[in-house]
């Protein structure tokens, strides 16, 4: 004869008739969910038709729900940026580097651009540091002439109205089952 243990706690017999059910709980129910304010939804703002940035030049009808505005050239101040910073950078470092071994004509190497060609009239190189000297300041000619007009030229596009406008909102949440309480949603 075998005892058997059912969920319940009680012991019976193995007659071979299934186990009782386990008795049934009742279960609270779920506490209500916030529900977003309209015009969202998985707490972010609802997106508008339409790319956010349309190209745009002056003198072309400007679509509704989109308005002109300036910006710097990024590729131009991000390529340019790299190329003459990281150029001139090791410059830099080389000259300062000559300037500390006592070689003070390396000095002009300060100089942005310029630098390395006024050192070629102030000092005696070979010809592989003249071919380095005028590829180094070619190179940071070159990253001066993106990066300055990427800055002080810019460009004009359309963005359209809702994309520009920095919102806050203020949002219904739940922390829990039986909690409540209120945060902020935005968009910058």
């Amino acid at each position: 004869m075998a005892i058997a243990v059912s969920g319940a706690g009680r012991a019976r017999a193995d007659d071979g008739s299934p186990p009782a059910p386990p008795p049934v709980q009742e279960q609270p129910p779920p506490a209500p969910q916030a529900l977003p304010p309209p015009g969202f939804y998985g707490g972010h703002a609802a997106p508008a038709a339409g790319p956010k940035v349309l190209p745009w030049r002056e003198g072309e009808p400007v679509p509704p729900g989109y308005h002109p505005e300036t910006r710097v050239r990024k590729g131009l101040v991000i390529s340019g940026s790299i190329v003459f910073g990281t150029v001139y950078l090791f410059t830099a470092i080389g000259g300062a580097d000559a300037v500390y071994r006592g070689s003070s004509g390396y000095a002009a190497l300060f100089v942005p651009c310029a630098g390395p060609f006024l050192t070629l009239a102030t000092t005696q190189q070979d010809d592989l540091e003249t071919m380095a000297l005028v590829l180094d300041g070619l190179v940071q000619i070159t990253g001066a002439a993106l990066l300055l007009p990427g800055l002080f030229v810019p460009k004009t596009v359309l963005v359209r109205d809702d994309v520009s406008k920095p919102i806050v909102l203020p949002v219904p949440m739940a922390f829990g089952p039986s909690s409540a309480g209120v945060g902020l949603v935005g968009r910058f």
